[in-house]
Order: C-alpha cells, then structure tokens, then sequence
C-alpha cells in the first residue's frame, strides 16, 4: 500500500461510532470487563508476563485471529494514539507476507488452517504488548500465567470461563455489529489473523 494517507480514508473511529449507534454495540472495554478484571486480579497476585519473554505473542504459538469488530476497534484506538500512519501499514504488510497470512489454506469442511505469526504489536521481553487492555484481542487478555514467575512456554493457560461469559452476554449486538461491518465494507471472512484483518479494513475504507 504505497502512500498511504490517513486522510484518505473514512476514520475508524466515526465509523466505530456509526456502527455501535445502529447495533447498540457497547464500547470495547466494557464488552472486556470480565476479561479485564480477571486479568487485573491475576496480576496483583504476582500471576503476570513480566519475567517472560513473550513466546506467546510470537510465532512459535501466536495464532490470534479477530473478527471485523475487533479489528475496527483496535484501528479506532490506533487512530486515536496517533498510530495510523505508514508504519503501522510496513509493520502489517511485513508480517503478512512473512508468514502468509493472506493465503487461505483448507483442512476440512470449512476449516482455515491458523498460520501462526509474530504479532506486529509485540515490543520483545518484559516491554510485552503496545496495545491497550481496552481493545486487546479477547483471546489475549483471557490467556495468562498459572504461577508466578513464568518464564518459559507450558505454564499459561486460557480461562475459557470468562470467555464464554463475556461471548453470551455480547453475542447479538456483536453479531449484527459484524454483519453490518462485513456488509458494508465488503469482508468475506468472519475470522482472520489480527494483521490481515486491520490491512483489510484499512483498504475497505480508503474506498471512496
């Protein structure tokens, strides 16, 4: 994507607003309270990614995918920090084509093989995540330590409890927010790596 101009493009965050108007989508971080405040409690029992270097968020097990929905908040965010910019699109356009995250890959009826990546995100070691917790992919914030100290790979989990908790309370705002996002911009997917998710709806946006 050469000269990108963020002035270009319709801005994230109008839309953002347009969509939770007309679906009744509560903000990021309160459809993330569950997740949050677990994450939160865990951390102040010593339960954190502070000694780890991160392996999670890299490409030896970092698979994470976002629906539309997701993806339209953490660029509404990045928008908002001033992070929208040429970097941002070499740092996306980088990890996909490393790891191929714009090749679809079958195994089974209707089943995408999950290529895994290094998160575009992820500043190395104890500096962990630059994303905020209020618009951190669910599956990230849901997966941490199991003691304290953690250092190495094995000994984190995810809490597949607040997850689900947090899916049944959002689930039919989330699903008309999706489905008129997907409509309107064009997405044929309802899941994709975080990368290839934000590059498509910054193209699907810079559509005049």
């Amino acid at each position: 994507m050469k000269n990108f101009d963020p002035k270009a493009m319709k801005s994230p965050k109008n839309y953002l607003n347009l969509v939770s108007k007309e679906t009744g989508l509560p903000n990021a971080l309160e459809r993330r309270k569950n997740i949050v405040e677990q994450m939160s409690e865990l951390n102040s029992k010593g339960l954190d990614c502070f000694s780890c270097s991160g392996m999670c968020c890299t490409h030896q097990y970092n698979s994470m995918q976002v629906d539309p929905v997701q993806a339209l908040e953490l660029l509404a965010w990045l928008e908002s920090e001033g992070r929208l910019n040429d970097e941002l699109i070499e740092d996306l356009e980088e990890v996909i084509l490393e790891y191929r995250l714009n090749k679809d890959f079958m195994i089974g009826r209707n089943r995408e093989f999950r290529r895994k990546y290094t998160c575009p995100f992820f500043m190395k070691k104890s500096q962990g995540c630059s994303i905020s917790r209020a618009v951190k992919p669910y599956g990230c914030l849901a997966f941490n330590p199991l003691e304290k100290n953690v250092s190495t790979e094995g000994k984190c989990a995810s809490n597949l409890d607040v997850l689900i908790e947090r899916e049944n309370k959002n689930l039919e705002t989330e699903e008309r927010a999706n489905e008129l996002i997907s409509n309107e911009l064009g997405l044929y997917w309802k899941k994709k790596s975080m990368p290839f998710a934000l590059h498509e709806i910054i193209k699907a946006l810079l559509k005049p």
